[in-house]
């Protein structure tokens, strides 16, 4: 008998500051993207989860042939999250995650998840543990914290996060009215990547 699968999770495009050990508070993202009109009314009284505004088109371009927008039904997505900052960066991770490269001499680390699995935790939507911990490069032998090494679009790290959910990677990707207002509120400039539980 083959096993039944749960549902799978579409994704999420994750907006951070480049610098990790940077933070803005939940408030004054949550009072940016409203005025931007990217965020809408909370959802379900969670403080933390909201209806994407009116402003979503014109400020994440999506491509694709899976792309819905439900007007009906606001918690179908996309939808926003914003959780509240932590006090060291988080890393964020998925099914989607590819091997990050050293940040010493680029190699590939392939025993990542290994590394990574006692911190594990679900503190954030998908895989996210402590940024902190020190992965050993293969390689080289350098062991740089989790949030140095270079993960490019498929998981990240940071003290502040905004989810964009339902969201396959790829299929969205921030212009630059967001990215300028996210950059506007004292972190310095920040990126995106995707992950999917």
């Amino acid at each position: 008998m083959i096993p039944a699968l749960g549902s799978l999770h579409t994704g999420r495009l994750v907006l951070t500051p480049v610098d990790p050990l940077q933070v803005v508070d939940q408030t004054t993202i949550v009072t940016a993207l409203r005025e931007l009109g990217l965020a809408g009314p909370a959802l379900d009284d969670d403080p933390a989860r909201f209806a994407a505004g009116p402003a979503l088109g014109a400020v994440v371009a999506f491509t694709g042939c899976a792309v819905r927008f439900d007007d009906t039904d606001a918690a179908a997505g996309p939808w926003l999250r914003v959780p509240p900052s932590s006090a060291s960066p988080r890393l964020l991770w998925g099914r989607n995650s590819r091997p990050p490269r050293c940040p010493e001499c680029a190699a590939p680390l392939r025993a990542w998840r290994e590394q990574l699995s006692p911190a594990a935790s679900r503190d954030l939507p998908g895989s996210g543990c402590d940024a902190g911990v020190a992965l050993r490069c293969e390689a080289c032998g350098a062991a740089p914290p989790a949030h140095r090494w270079r993960w490019g679009r498929h998981a990240g790290a940071g003290r502040g996060f905004v989810l964009i959910e339902e969201v396959f990677p790829g299929e969205a990707r921030p212009l630059p009215p967001l990215m300028q207002t996210l950059a506007a509120l004292g972190a310095g400039p920040w990126d995106f990547f995707y992950v999917q539980d």
